[in-house]
């Protein structure tokens, strides 16, 4: 008998990165998507579509200038803030 197959890993959990002054946070997502929030509104600040697949990883610059982001594609993206 073969053992029963095996279910597929669960997707990714979506990525976050804070800035430095903690007023604002940047996620990106399976959809492609970046979303920069600010907190004190509680909504999204700034939509940024870009990625042609789900993104991996996302960080703010130190000082707060830009947002990285890479994922699937295979792009690093540098988004100034």
């Amino acid at each position: 008998h073969l053992p029963p197959p095996r279910a597929p890993p669960p997707p990714p959990p979506p990525q976050v990165a804070w800035s430095s002054d903690s007023r604002m946070f940047v996620s990106g997502s399976r959809d492609s998507t970046l979303k920069v929030w600010d907190i004190s509104r509680r909504q999204i600040a700034i939509d940024l579509p870009g990625h042609a697949d789900e993104i991996f990883c996302v960080d703010w610059a130190p000082d707060g200038s830009f947002v990285a982001s890479g994922g699937k594609d295979r792009v690093l993206k540098l988004w100034r803030h």
